[in-house]
């Protein structure tokens, strides 16, 4: 069975460090949500390929070719695709040199999340301070693999979104380190310092917390209402109102990733195990134990996605 992580903060540190913190946290000027919103709402829109993607893929009747013309035509994306398809992470054998014949093999599943892995991070990819950012998408990554794992698991459906929620649940994060990232830099520093919630820190900072400013965005991305509860309620499942078995999937894959050491280290405080979404979805103790072994050694593929979407592999 998962147990719960460790606490980053030891008894008897030095009340210093947190002044500082909040003297820090001071000179982040709180923008207001709806400055916030209107900063969210300039970001890049998901290029149009992605709708007519999403589109065929929901289509009964559209064949492998169809699905591949619409990625084809983007050089960019289909690039990016090409890339992540013959990453060591998939493994195959031979070169894989067209996007029809990596439609055929891995299904119009796999090359949606792959789609939409590739078009949010050619958006928003580009490293932050720090490595932030990569740290960010690694995370969520990490997430996206674990909920996929879970879900197949638990035999949920594929075509169920999980690797997308998964991917995209900390989305607000990589949000606020675009639009502000020294001040998120000074926001995630305060609250792993002060061992504070970092979306209390976000609140205080930004005037709304992660987990809105990426359902805004995902919103604002057109994407599926599915994929905007996953953001919104992964911290809170049971009030989500129509997706809660996804959302209670997505925490659980945040738990996970976080358990295999892939965690987001501006957290402030280590993720509490979510009980509650474990008994919702049935998840027995021994598969848990086999959850927590499976996701234990995925930091190399991990880094073979992450070098694929960066144009490295």
């Amino acid at each position: 069975m998962a147990k719960p992580l460790r606490s980053k903060r030891h008894a008897g540190e030095s009340g210093v460090e947190t002044v500082r913190a909040r003297e820090r946290l001071e000179t982040v000027p709180n923008s207001g949500p709806q400055q916030m919103i209107e900063e969210i709402r300039q970001l890049p829109t998901l290029p149009s390929v992605l709708t007519q993607v999403l589109q065929t893929i929901q289509d009964p009747e559209a064949s492998a070719l169809d699905l591949s013309r619409y990625i084809a035509a983007d050089q960019v994306l289909s690039a990016a695709v090409l890339r992540l398809v013959n990453s060591a992470y998939y493994g195959f054998h031979r070169q894989i040199s067209s996007v029809t014949t990596a439609v055929v093999i891995l299904g119009f599943v796999e090359i949606r999340n792959l789609v939409l892995a590739a078009t949010a991070f050619e958006a928003l990819g580009k490293a932050g301070p720090g490595g932030r950012r990569s740290n960010l998408w690694r995370h969520s990554l990490a997430s996206a693999i674990a909920a996929q794992r879970c879900a197949r698991m638990m035999k949920h459906p594929p075509e169920g979104g999980h690797f997308v929620g998964g991917l995209l649940h900390d989305l607000g994060k990589v949000v606020f380190d675009v639009v502000y990232p020294k001040q998120y830099e000074s926001v995630a520093e305060s609250a792993a310092e002060e061992g504070e919630s970092i979306r209390a820190a976000e609140l205080r900072a930004f005037g709304m917390d992660h987990i809105e400013a990426g359902a805004i965005l995902a919103e604002h991305w057109d994407l599926p209402n599915s994929v905007v509860e996953a953001i919104r309620f992964h911290h809170d499942p049971a009030m989500a109102p129509t997706e809660r078995k996804l959302c209670s999937l997505t925490a659980y894959a945040n738990y996970l990733a976080y358990a295999a050491g892939m965690g987001d280290q501006g957290n402030g405080r280590e993720p509490v195990f979510p009980a509650e979404a474990v008994l919702f979805l049935d998840v027995s103790p021994r598969q848990q134990e086999q959850l927590g072994e499976d996701i234990a050694d995925i930091g190399g593929p991990i880094n073979e996605l992450l070098g694929a979407l960066s144009g490295e592999a």
